[in-house]
């Protein structure tokens, strides 16, 4: 993957399958601004497209306020391995809980005349707790670039969520086996798996409210994980449902 945003990407599947691949995803540090959007966007596209939650300032919120369970979920789990390790998430989270718009070039420290107000971003962010946000003012920039300082979203986490694609594989490989409500995919390349998903929709016949599950491979990368589709959002997700609906709305 040549994009920024992805190029840790295969790394997060592979940890995910074996732990023991864990170590290649690359922690937070400080270094240039591409470093920073491949860490950060690897992120931001586990929680989008591997939980599938369309809101991750939500999901984030909730994770937060019941204290970071890792339990039921093997991606939550890696995500607070790695990206949790010394809170360095925080600046995610409190990125993901600001409201359109809003942003800060700097930290307090850095500014004689405003910056980040604990009391406000209690009041008008996702996350209510105003000592959280005063000691996260408190601690300041860690690392050159992050996803909370620098503007409203200096890394351009928004907009690289997921596969750069809604086009399909020209020839991916499907097998289905309904008396077990399984399905085999095996995608062209890793920007195709989940338009790949979205396209076998139309293949899958109902099996009442029961859901089809589908094991995903990509040639190149491995495997990707065993997903469905939820009946209640309509997207695709790994792990419990309960946790996915953490980051969407109930309709």
């Amino acid at each position: 993957m040549t994009d920024p945003w992805l190029r840790d990407v295969p790394a997060v599947f592979r940890a995910l399958a074996d732990s023991r691949l864990e170590s290649a995803i690359p922690r937070p540090a400080t270094g240039p601004l591409e470093q920073a959007c491949a860490h950060w966007g690897a992120l931001h596209y586990t929680l989008s497209s591997l939980l599938g939650w369309a809101d991750v300032g939500r999901g984030l919120a909730w994770w937060y306020a019941a204290g970071k369970p890792v339990d039921d979920s093997p991606v939550l789990a890696l995500v607070q391995r790695v990206w949790g390790a010394d809170d360095l998430i925080d600046y995610y989270a409190a990125w993901s809980w600001l409201s359109p718009g809003v942003g800060y070039e700097l930290p307090q420290s850095a500014v004689t005349d405003g910056g980040p107000s604990p009391t406000w971003l209690a009041r008008h962010s996702r996350w209510p707790d105003e000592d959280w946000w005063r000691s996260f003012v408190r601690r300041g920039q860690v690392h050159h670039h992050d996803p909370f300082y620098g503007g409203n979203d200096p890394l351009h986490l928004s907009i690289h969520h997921g596969p750069p694609t809604a086009e399909p594989s020209e020839n991916p490989v499907v097998h289905l086996n309904p008396e077990q409500r399984r399905v085999l995919l095996v995608t062209e390349g890793l920007d195709h798996w989940l338009a790949d998903l979205h396209a076998l929709e139309a293949r899958l016949p109902p099996i009442c409210d029961r859901s089809w599950r589908v094991e995903v491979f990509d040639r190149r990368t491995g495997y990707l994980g065993e997903y469905r589709r939820s009946r209640v959002t309509g997207r695709w997700f790994t792990g419990r449902h309960a946790i996915h609906m953490k980051g969407n709305e109930a309709r």
